[in-house]
């Protein structure tokens, strides 16, 4: 996490002075993009569903937790992206490409 906070930091440093709020934003930002970085390989590798069954055996197909935690994470990342202001969001995340 130390990595991706370095180099938003770096980023955000580039464009203008940063101040105490500032770094807390781009701190929270750095773990929202690490934890998004572990619930993207658990989807990777299990799937974004799975099929359970019922008492009465009724088979059902439901949403993994981690896809949707990843889908909220996203939708917080993009909103600490605007609150900071990167502009060239691609140069830390490739979900900005």
């Amino acid at each position: 996490m130390k990595k991706i906070y370095d180099k938003l930091i770096k980023s955000v440093e580039a464009a203008r002075p940063v101040d105490e709020n500032t770094r807390e934003l781009v701190f929270t930002l750095s773990k929202i993009i690490s934890e998004e970085r572990i619930l993207q390989e658990i989807v990777d590798r299990e799937g974004m569903i799975y099929e359970t069954h019922g008492d009465k055996g009724q088979k059902y197909i439901k949403t993994r937790p981690e896809y949707d935690q990843l889908q909220k994470l996203r939708d917080k990342k993009r909103a600490y992206v605007k609150a900071i202001g990167i502009v060239e969001a691609e140069s830390f995340d490739d979900d900005f490409s």
